[in-house]
């Protein structure tokens, strides 16, 4: 059965729903990335700590690190019962600066620090699926510390993230976040009405029975990202669109608060059948046959980088 796993974080939703959907078994784990932390710490939560960080004369990195370890450590602290249970479960995850993502060695050294601070056994460190990031995964790992390969957005990335993953040969757990409504946003209005709205529930399905093909070590697993539906319309209308269709078997999804309000819990236990998805696979080849999908995926992970060293500068610059 699938998991489900937060993808939101922020103090005041920590101390109060955060347990209960834990408590309930209604989330597994949860997510963090600079966007996130961008909007929760623009929350009344923060005024009083970054008032006092600030007046310590802290540089801006270290003031956000002190707010999010804090938020991170919390997090795991609720979660811990559920890793102590299972170890694929209870996991919360924090991403690099993402301003080192081509510095492998600078990686590293983060990873390896963020790790002994928050001193915490499930917490994952998050790291792009780059060239750089396949390098800086295999590190970590080798290391034991568990991994959140983020931005995947194709079979290519994800092979290139388990081979990394068995590399290094560790217990650690292992994570790969294939991202999808990312590519309906960017290729519907290039599409007829028949097929808007189904690549990349497509690429996602394709890339997990490949993953289905090469792994057999259940540290590493499947993780489905930018699973919102941003506005609902005709094509939209289910705030489950990208949920049920990928509630596959020992995957997780991640979800953004709006959207686990609103998911029938019930649907996600329907067993959906491999065959099924090979079926289905039919209308991807349709889609391919009329967009140059490789620009695309580019451009995705490309603004995907820069979106998230938006956030952290934006980030930064509230405590200037």
């Amino acid at each position: 059965m699938i998991k489900i796993w937060c993808d939101f974080l922020e103090r005041g939703f920590l101390n109060g729903e955060f347990k209960e959907l834990v408590r309930d078994r209604k989330i597994h784990g949860a997510t963090s990335n600079p966007s996130i932390f961008a909007n929760a710490l623009t929350s009344s939560h923060y005024k009083d700590d970054i008032e006092t960080l600030k007046q310590k004369g802290l540089p801006p990195k270290e003031i956000y690190e002190n707010l999010a370890l804090q938020d991170i450590k919390l997090a795991s602290e609720i979660l811990y019962p559920l890793y102590e249970d299972n170890p694929q479960d209870g996991l919360i995850s924090i991403e690099l600066d993402p301003f080192l993502c081509h510095d492998i060695a600078g990686s590293i050294d983060e990873g390896m620090r963020l790790w002994r601070e928050l001193n915490a056994k499930n917490v994952m460190i998050k790291v792009p699926a780059t060239i750089s990031g396949y390098e800086i995964m295999e590190q970590l790992m080798l290391r034991g510390i568990n991994v959140n390969a983020t931005l995947v957005f194709t079979k290519e990335q994800a092979q290139h993230v388990l081979k990394s993953f068995k590399s290094a040969n560790t217990d650690a757990q292992g994570v790969i976040s294939v991202f999808v409504s990312r590519f309906d946003r960017e290729i519907d209005s290039r599409l007829s009405p028949t097929l808007r709205g189904k690549y990349g529930i497509l690429n996602a399905i394709d890339i997990y029975l490949d993953f289905l093909s090469l792994n057999n070590n259940p540290n590493f697993r499947v993780l489905f990202a930018s699973t919102g539906v941003k506005e609902q319309n005709e094509i939209y209308k289910d705030p489950g669109h990208y949920v049920y269709p990928l509630a596959l078997s020992d995957c997780i999804n991640t979800l953004p608060l709006d959207t686990l309000h609103k998911i029938d819990y019930e649907k996600l236990s329907v067993p959906i059948s491999i065959d099924s998805l090979k079926q289905r696979l039919l209308d991807k080849s349709e889609i391919l046959d009329s967009i140059n999908m490789s620009e695309v995926e580019d451009k995705l992970l490309k603004n995907g980088l820069s979106s998230f060293e938006e956030s952290f500068r934006g980030i930064l610059n509230l405590f200037v």
